[in-house]
């Protein structure tokens, strides 16, 4: 099977449908959609092991605040241990979607352990986003003193959190093409371009994380009237909880890749029997 992708185009279609895009994506994980499964099914009982570990180590509940014990070293270094472990799995996931949707290749399941320059380069892209995305929050910690006015106008906090949300919405749309660029070893100029590539449908790529949100807020409202009955608790945790939360995070990684998958060899012009 190929490792990039020939007869792509600079040009993008004038009209990117969402929706068709969406039943591609999820047409082309079917032939691997068992792996997939398996896959997440490792990814949560190696999180569910380092919760479990890490509550083995934790101190038990304080009678007050005062007496409350701090975290030890091991246990920070447990927990920066489980960080690195979710962004290792979280990048190889999402780069093997990417590759089953662009190629057809099926997922081997030692391809969460896999490290290498595909890795480092999605990794390096993330960790930038993340900057630009938290740069707000860092020069407005920096500028409070001069912000009290604003800071305490309720409105306009709200006001201006709604507008940086639906930026990030839209940037999350054309965004999502840098998965399936970085795995199909793309050129060099990733943000460039995908930024490129979604000319003309920027805002149409917005159905993608917003299709995504609604999927979430079905899952997240059914998985709460699901715990009220059947929430356990299990050492200082509660397991449906945190596997919940995994489960739905591996499941957004997944429909993220696929899509902006999907969406990206759509708007090259690529076919998946030209890959």
């Amino acid at each position: 099977m190929g490792g990039s992708m020939p007869n792509e185009t600079e040009t993008a279609p004038a009209k990117l449908p969402v929706f068709r895009t969406i039943e591609d994506a999820f047409r082309a994980l079917r032939p691997g959609w068992r792996r997939l499964i398996l896959l997440i099914l490792v990814i949560l009982a190696i999180e569910i092991a380092l919760d479990l570990l890490g509550a083995a180590g934790a101190p038990g509940p304080a009678p007050d605040a005062e007496t409350a014990a701090t975290p030890g070293m091991g246990i920070v270094l447990l927990r920066l241990v489980r960080l690195l472990v979710e962004l290792l799995l979280s990048v190889n996931l999402l780069l093997l979607v990417a590759r089953l949707v662009l190629f057809a290749e099926i997922p081997p399941l030692g391809g969460l352990f896999r490290w290498g320059p595909r890795q480092w380069r999605l990794l390096g892209l993330l960790l930038l986003i993340a900057l630009v995305a938290g740069m707000p929050a860092i020069v407005g910690g920096f500028l409070s003193p001069f912000l009290g006015a604003f800071l305490a106008s309720p409105e306009a906090v709200i006001a201006f959190l709604a507008l940086y949300g639906l930026c990030w919405v839209w940037a999350a749309g054309w965004l999502a093409s840098i998965v399936p660029i970085v795995a199909s070893d793309g050129p060099a100029g990733v943000l460039d371009r995908a930024w490129r590539v979604a000319e003309g449908n920027r805002f149409r790529l917005m159905g993608i994380p917003l299709c995504i949100l609604f999927g979430c807020m079905i899952a997240v409202g059914s998985a709460e009237i699901v715990t009220a009955f059947f929430n356990t608790e299990l050492l200082p945790f509660r397991i449906p909880g945190a596997v919940f939360t995994t489960l739905l995070l591996e499941i957004v990684y997944v429909a993220y890749a696929a899509i902006g998958a999907a969406a990206y060899r759509r708007m090259t012009g690529a076919a998946p029997e030209q890959v």
